[in-house]
């Protein structure tokens, strides 16, 4: 994580997928982004079963706001991971948190394609509240 948004307009390694690039703000900015892209396999189902959700990742960029790029190829290192949406949301939420006091006010929103007829909303505020 830095200030220099070092992945964008460069050819990015696969290894360098999962890290966080930041750069300043001037002054303190609601920030959201929205992907129906996010994919990661159903730990339910042997071989290849992915489980494609809309995500809402919603933060107040306080002192820094995380780069588009970054964020997208974050994201794309959970396709190959098998995990429940319900984890899939709170792990987003951790790995945003990580980035506090420079974000502040995280939210995570998974909208699970339908299946089965039923339509799962997941949301991940901050935990440990009262």
């Amino acid at each position: 994580m830095g200030d220099s948004a070092a992945m964008l307009g460069r050819q990015v390694d696969a290894d360098e997928y999962g890290v966080l690039d930041t750069f300043s703000v001037p002054a303190p900015v609601r920030v959201q982004f929205q992907t129906q892209e996010l994919q990661a396999l159903c730990p339910a189902v042997e071989g290849i079963q992915p489980d494609i959700y809309d995500a809402t990742l919603t933060y107040t960029a306080v002192t820094q706001a995380i780069e588009s790029k970054s964020l997208k190829l974050w994201l794309v290192t959970y396709r190959e991971q098998r995990i429940f949406g319900e984890h899939l949301a709170c792990e987003l939420y951790d790995h945003l948190a990580r980035l506090q006091p420079a974000i502040a006010d995280i939210h995570v929103r998974l909208v699970q394609n339908i299946r089965g007829g039923i339509v799962t909303v997941i949301d991940c505020p901050e935990r440990n509240q009262p």
